[in-house]
């Protein structure tokens, strides 16, 4: 704003100044000078200053006019110069702000940026470190692959060896059993050969004995019959073709202990007479020396049939 100098208000006071004096002028010339007033005495010439109000003239409402332009030309200004102070104060802050703004716009731009580098470099470390956490679980794959492997051929060889052991443990055992089953056989066959000689030797012995004691039995049943025979007493009923079968008791000692008829000839007094006469014999001596097992199964009880043959028709 454009500042007004102080020798700029010189004109306008020599303007005020000619105007006063102008109304001076006037003034005096106003005077009436007619005939018809009375004459008066001639008196000193008296000067009458009159107190005119400029602002009421031309003069003074032209200077008022101009004073109230200067005037509002000094407020304008002023206000002018106030607006232009206060915009270049404004401008000052608005410099400030924007100076300030773009600190903090640098400041933001360079902690961007820092944090970018910081991101660059935490993501260039943890890409390191994935790198490196991949490149350890790799080889750590790869070392628990190969521990694996290497647990996996070793057990297969542990079992390998163990199913060769559990063969070889096999054939072994085939081996001995066959071994065993063939001495076992060769066993059983002798055992087979011995038994069966023995029962051949016990079965002829049997044999033997059986006939020995076939004969004994009916011999001693022959002499039985012909001791019962020699003391019978023949009744006058008895008929060629009579027969009683007896069953008689003997004592180990060859005693006899009880006779009894178990098949009657028909005639009573014919099996009576039989049994007295097994009665009259008593005892049959040689059944003392008979084996006790031959007297039990043969000669505890005899059965005799007895037929004389030398009966009437």
């Amino acid at each position: 704003m454009k500042r007004f100098r102080s020798d700029s208000y010189g004109v306008p006071i020599l303007l005020a100044v000619g105007l006063h004096l102008g109304i001076v002028i006037v003034g005096l010339f106003a005077v009436d000078f007619s005939d018809s007033a009375p004459q008066t005495p001639k008196r000193s010439p008296i000067v009458n200053a009159t107190v005119v109000d400029i602002s009421q003239t031309i003069i003074g409402k032209r200077e008022a006019e101009e004073k109230a332009t200067i005037k509002r030309q000094a407020v304008v200004a002023e206000k002018k110069k106030k607006e232009a102070e206060q915009k270049r104060k404004n401008d000052a802050k608005q410099k400030a702000l924007d100076e300030k703004k773009k600190k903090i716009a640098q400041a933001k731009q360079v902690e961007i940026k820092a944090a970018e580098a910081l991101k660059k470099s935490n993501e260039s470390k943890r890409l390191a470190e994935q790198k490196r956490v991949e490149k350890e679980t790799e080889q750590k794959r790869i070392a628990q692959e190969a521990d694996k492997k290497r647990r996996t051929e070793e057990a297969n060889e542990k079992e390998r060896q163990r199913k060769e052991l559990v063969r070889k443990a096999e054939v072994e055992r085939l081996a001995e059993e066959e071994r065993k089953r063939q001495e076992e056989t060769v066993r059983l066959a002798e055992q087979q050969k011995r038994e069966d000689e023995a029962a051949q030797a016990a079965a002829e012995e049997a044999q033997q004995r059986a006939a020995e004691e076939a004969q004994m039995v009916q011999s001693i049943s022959s002499l039985i019959n012909n001791r019962v025979t020699a003391v019978w007493n023949r009744p006058p009923s008895a008929r060629n073709g009579m027969k009683t079968q007896l069953r008689i008791y003997f004592l180990p000692n060859g005693e006899v202990m009880n006779a009894q008829v178990t098949s009657s000839s028909g005639d009573a007094l014919f099996d009576q007479r039989a049994v007295d006469a097994v009665y009259k014999v008593k005892k049959i001596e040689e059944l003392a020396d008979v084996d006790s097992y031959i007297f039990e199964r043969n000669f505890r009880q005899v059965d005799l049939i007895f037929n004389p043959q030398d009966l009437r028709n």
